[in-house]
């Protein structure tokens, strides 16, 4: 059984392919094992950024300092958009999904500190957000 970081880290991969290619999540989750193509979490976590994508890509914008979202890495982008729906839409604390975003960051991020970027935008969107 995967963890749920496995499992964030796919969501990950998947949503930087989504941007990358013209395959929706769906045919993209087709090519993955069932572990993941049949993860209630993946797929609603997937769903919901997508369905969310400008209320989530606002959040984040309005939290980067002088930075526009286009300007992130794909990398990044998509690691904030991760965080950033869990803090907004899901029941997973907050520090969880900071601790995770970070965590894929370092693996990830084109930049070594990246993860301290990513670390101080989150901290953002939690202090901003009414959750």
């Amino acid at each position: 059984m995967k963890s749920r970081h496995e499992l964030r880290e796919a969501v990950f991969k998947i949503l930087f392919q989504v941007e990358k290619t013209d395959l929706n999540f769906k045919e993209l989750l087709e090519l993955e094992n069932e572990e993941i193509s049949g993860s209630k979490y993946v797929n609603e976590t997937l769903a919901q950024i997508l369905m969310n994508i400008d209320e989530i890509d606002g959040v984040i914008s309005s939290n980067l300092k002088d930075w526009k979202l286009e300007r992130l890495s794909k990398m990044d982008r998509q690691i904030l958009r991760i965080a950033t729906y869990e803090i907004l839409y899901s029941e997973i604390p907050y520090k969880v999904s900071i601790n995770e975003a970070v965590e894929l960051s370092k693996k990830y991020s084109e930049k070594d500190e990246s993860y301290k970027f990513i670390n101080g935008v989150l901290k953002g969107v939690v202090e901003n957000s009414t959750k």
